[in-house]
């Protein structure tokens, strides 16, 4: 063997090595739940669920994302080597959501796409009749011979979908932050805010919802306006369409009025609380999987999860798309269902290979069909290094947070925080 060919072959050892270790290592998820009834006004025999609930529509969008998600990144055969187990693992994913059955369902819903029955793992047969309550059960023998060794029909996977309270959860919500909150009302009665889209709007559209409503365009002002097209929002998507024919024109006028309405009830530093808490998690948890020095403390409910789940509204995301910033999309409206994901990969060149170096890992940012490109990136494809700079310089660290959130000026309004009703927060 010449010196030249074994070179030659021991590279392309080295570059099998190397393209075979590519891979995919984390990934987060947060999504808007999917449709709903409206919060005010719906029809029972419209929406028979409830206010606010989550329709059979919202279900199923999630559980088809979940279905998606699942080709994306669930094994379907022991030997393939996708970022989860074929079956699922407890430490391998975790699920959190704001506490609203709505985004509790979708989770649930989404998580049944990903899990589909027959996903658990079937019961030893010397345990079917050993394991059954201590309370007497009507039919036990009949419906320990329909389970045979499943679990539950079907071996469906029952999912964990963690959640705190509005003013408790410091990560998808208000919590421990008095300086937000007060922001938010501050800005909610502050007409000089509001007045630039009142002033847009009401010569576009207000008089077409106006009449869909049956009443008068001048008795109405851009903050009560949003409920109303909110309200045509989800009738819409139910195919409910009887209150007034708009032109498409119209319509995309009527669903543009959301944004601003959930984007302008908080300020720049308010903005860069609510995403930086949720975003610095999972900055966090890309150092670990890359193998780099983390806060364990900030992550540790995440354990060694490698796809977290954040069930959310349409407020996060809007939020978080204006923190992101991206420079290729243009976004008009939040969707039901709509979904942006975080993806870490690691780079598959031979210069890579064992490497913990930060431009070794690439960071992928999607938001529905598109990739993003966000400012501080030269490309699509982020290094990790850029990400995280990008993040820290356009967000707020632990420390800048704790010194807003606990700031003087906030609490006086903010003592008085639980006057206000979750439905009365754009948290749609």
């Amino acid at each position: 063997m010449t010196l030249r060919f074994a070179l030659g072959w021991l590279a392309s050892i080295v570059c099998f090595i190397t393209l075979a270790s590519a891979k995919l290592l984390f990934v987060n998820e947060v999504c808007r739940h999917g449709a709903r009834a409206p919060e005010v006004d719906g029809s029972a025999d419209q929406f028979p669920n409830g206010k606010g609930m989550l329709t059979a529509s919202g279900m199923r969008q999630h559980y088809m994302i979940g279905h998606q998600l699942r080709k994306r990144y669930v094994s379907t055969q022991p030997d393939d080597d996708k970022l989860l187990s074929q079956k699922f693992k407890h430490d391998e994913v975790y699920v959190r959501s704001t506490q609203y059955p709505r985004t509790i369902q979708s989770a649930e819903s989404q998580m049944f796409g990903m899990y589909p029955l027959g996903s658990s793992n079937p019961l030893p047969a010397e345990l079917i009749d050993v394991s059954v309550p201590p309370l007497e059960i009507h039919n036990k023998d009949e419906i320990l011979k329909k389970l045979g060794t499943d679990p539950i029909p079907g071996r469906f996977q029952p999912i964990s979908i963690h959640n705190f309270g509005l003013y408790i959860d410091d990560m998808v919500a208000y919590g421990n932050c008095p300086y937000m909150v007060n922001d938010y009302v501050n800005r909610s009665k502050n007409p000089e805010i509001w007045q630039k889209y009142d002033k847009h709007f009401r010569p576009l559209i207000y008089k077409q919802i106006a009449a869909a409503f049956n009443i008068t365009a001048d008795d109405i002002d851009f903050q009560e306006i949003y409920p109303l097209s909110d309200i045509l929002w989800a009738e819409d998507f139910e195919g409910i369409q009887n209150r007034y024919n708009f032109t498409e024109k119209e319509w995309d006028i009527v669903k543009q009025i959301q944004l601003p309405c959930l984007v302008e009830l908080l300020s720049d530093n308010s903005n860069k609380i609510m995403v930086s808490r949720m975003i610095n998690p999972v900055v966090e948890m890309m150092k670990s999987k890359i193998g780099l020095s983390y806060n364990q403390t900030l992550v540790s409910s995440f354990k060694k999860a490698k796809f977290l789940l954040f069930s959310s509204h349409d407020y996060q995301l809007s939020h978080i798309l204006k923190f992101l910033a991206p420079t290729n999309v243009n976004i008009k409206w939040i969707e039901y269902a709509s979904i942006l994901l975080y993806e870490l990969h690691s780079k598959d060149t031979a210069q890579c290979y064992g490497s913990k170096t930060k431009d070794c890992y690439i960071v992928k940012v999607f938001y529905n069909n598109d990739q993003l490109k966000l400012p501080g990136c030269a490309k699509l494809d982020c290094t990790f290094s850029e990400f995280e700079a990008y993040i820290a310089a356009v967000g707020f660290d632990y420390k800048k947070i704790d010194e807003f959130c606990n700031s003087e000026e906030s609490l006086p309004e903010a003592k008085n925080v639980k006057l206000f009703e979750p439905s009365n927060m754009f948290l749609d």
